[in-house]
């Protein structure tokens, strides 16, 4: 599963996301797919599930509430370890 896949796929536990979005620009904190507390679960999830870690900077961003670019965030990380 490539990390699009596994974002998505953590998102569609409590939601479907439609067809007819885009799935890349989606802004999944905007939208309502994750409340607070589901997003702690959701960055404990991605962390280990990558074994990588986020900075307070990072989970507090823009970036990291739209599925395309915290996929390029993650991709980054994973490339410098």
């Amino acid at each position: 599963m490539n990390i699009e896949e596994f974002i998505v796929d953590y998102l569609q536990r409590e939601y479907t996301i439609p067809q007819d979005v885009d799935i890349y620009n989606l802004n999944f904190v905007d939208e309502a797919y994750i409340d607070s507390l589901g997003m702690i679960n959701f960055i404990v999830e991605l962390e280990d599930n990558f074994d990588i870690t986020f900075t307070d900077e990072e989970i507090a961003s823009d970036e990291f509430k739209v599925v395309g670019t915290l996929t390029e965030l993650i991709e980054k990380k994973l490339e410098n370890k």
